[in-house]
């Protein structure tokens, strides 16, 4: 008997990993002690089995690790691959490769982009709208796409994710974080973390603070280390500063995760005098931003650049916002924000033509002015 027709009676998928795991070296060692095209025949049903629960080929896009994040985006360190995804965590990727008998795995740490091939149409639908800027409809109907079901897990992540990103650039930081404290609860990866809603601008001058701050004061106590920076980060300008202090450079220091040490350090240089910036604390922040994997660099650059500008170094800063304009185009609420503060600062030394270049960003990004 073909070993993966006694898996495939049984929910392999649903069991715990361990379980899987062992499942599948045992089909993979029978179809290694019988002949070719018996092999054949176990790599196709191992394949069929894993289609019917989590759909076709996705694309992704990894990197190896290098010296710096900028080191990773040089062509000849970006590799592509094709294969069934079967989890997407912070972890890693777990696939299965055309022609594959078992899973392989991809660091989570090195993943770039995945372009998912979507099992259900009404997310796909949601997906298309979010790439086309049509951020209300998107806040509107992916909760529905969502409940309509049909779809792995990490693909409901993905969907919420791009839901988290429309109610920020909407200008609903509350609402985004909300639904954000819903993601970070299902072990999402770091392209997905990273849309956290957090104070990366001029987001502590929103009329809806006090809005916010009422439900932060619930975030920072969340159990849930990401939720507890969503708390922090939105603190930090009100009267429970020195709380939101304590919880950022506890979380800095103790995180597991290395996105999460990563924000809650760059949150903290807001609490760090102007004059203090350039002499004693830009290089190094410029290499924390820099250890990042570069998609998830954008908040931290938005807030250097920031930083930057509030310490009156206003090219410094031109150079961090029109670096979000050519590097993040992706994260539409941040890219827009740092296109218009970067032709306001040009205009402002009166570099016109500069100025001028820089607003066409909105128009080739297709980024509309808010």
């Amino acid at each position: 008997m073909n070993p993966f027709e006694f898996i495939s009676r049984t929910p392999v998928w649903g069991l715990p990993i361990w379980k899987r795991y062992w499942l599948v070296f045992l089909a993979v060692f029978i179809c290694g002690s019988i002949d070719e095209p018996a092999r054949r025949g176990c790599a196709q049903d191992f394949r069929q089995m894993a289609e019917e629960k989590f759909g076709k080929d996705s694309r992704i896009w990894f990197s190896e690790p290098g010296g710096s994040s900028l080191d990773r985006w040089e062509p000849r360190e970006l590799f592509e691959d094709f294969g069934i995804i079967l989890e997407w965590s912070e972890q890693n990727v777990v696939l299965v490769r055309p022609d594959a008998k078992s899973e392989s795995t991809i660091s989570g740490d090195t993943v770039v982009r995945i372009e998912p091939n979507w099992t259900s149409p009404a997310a796909e639908k949601i997906h298309r709208l979010f790439e086309q800027y049509q951020f209300q409809a998107v806040a509107a109907q992916g909760n529905e796409a969502i409940k309509l079901g049909g779809m792995p897990r990490w693909q409901q992540r993905v969907i919420l994710a791009e839901m988290i990103e429309s109610r920020s650039a909407l200008g609903a930081p509350d609402a985004a974080g909300k639904l954000f404290s819903v993601l970070a609860k299902l072990n999402p990866p770091q392209l997905l973390v990273a849309t956290i809603p957090i104070p990366w601008g001029s987001e502590t001058l929103d009329a809806n603070l006090p809005k916010i701050q009422r439900l932060a004061e619930e975030w920072i106590l969340d159990e849930n280390e990401a939720v507890q920076l969503m708390g922090a980060a939105w603190l930090l300008s009100g009267q429970k500063r020195a709380k939101a202090i304590e919880s950022l450079e506890n979380l800095a220091k103790t995180s597991k995760s290395q996105i999460l040490r990563s924000y809650a350090k760059a949150q903290l240089w807001r609490t760090t005098p102007p004059a203090e910036l350039i002499s004693d604390r830009y290089p190094k922040w410029l290499a924390e931003r820099d250890s990042l994997l570069l998609p998830i660099q954008a908040g931290p650059t938005m807030l250097l650049a920031e930083r930057l500008a509030q310490a009156g170094q206003p090219v410094l800063a031109i150079s961090e916002w029109l670096r979000i304009a050519t590097l993040h185009a992706d994260r539409y609420h941040l890219a827009s924000k740092a296109i218009l503060k970067a032709v306001a600062a040009l205009r402002s030394l009166g570099r016109n033509e500069e100025a001028y270049e820089a607003e066409l960003l909105l128009k080739r990004y297709e980024i509309k002015t808010p």
